[in-house]
């Protein structure tokens, strides 16, 4: 073999230290990118559960608007919240469909038993599935437009989480 042929192929591969190097890198990068990714991931899911909580206030708000109460409507009968044709129905869990959830919506009044009084109503987002250690803990909203965290890590405030 020439000289000029054997130069030629050691020149084409990799060695160990190369590879290792390589690998080493992509490493770091992973282990940079991907708690920055799952960072973004949950922003946008409690992003898309402020929505729904803000939506369902906005629809207690109009019903309130039509019956001139929370818990029952002009006929002075009970709202069933249970009901598919009532709140549960349009807001039971983020997101609304597919996927597997990861915040159920509930409505309650202020003191959290079951139902909205005729004057006041509590709406929490509850974390569930891929959201259920999150940092910012469960959101709630009340009829005075009130935003609030519940069980959240001792760093995190409202006002941290409601961005």
């Amino acid at each position: 073999m020439s000289r000029l042929h054997r130069i030629g192929r050691r020149a084409r591969g990799f060695t160990l230290i190369e590879l290792m190097i390589v690998i080493a890198i992509v490493g770091i990068l992973a282990g940079i990118a991907y708690p920055l990714y799952a960072a973004q991931i949950a922003k946008g899911r409690r992003a898309d559960a402020q929505s729904t909580l803000l939506a369902a206030q906005q629809w207690m708000e109009r019903f309130y608007s039509e019956n001139y109460a929370y818990d029952r409507t002009v006929g002075a009968s009970p709202v069933a919240v249970t009901d598919a044709s009532q709140f549960a129905g349009r807001f039971s869990s983020v997101p609304r469909e597919g996927g597997a959830a990861y915040y159920t919506i509930t409505l309650t009044n202020r003191d959290g038993s079951s139902g909205p009084t005729a004057t006041e109503y509590l709406i929490t987002a509850t974390r569930t599935g891929a959201m259920a250690n999150d940092e910012c803990g469960n959101f709630t909203i009340d009829q005075l437009g009130v935003k609030n965290i519940v069980n959240a890590s001792a760093s995190k405030t409202a006002a941290d989480c409601w961005k």
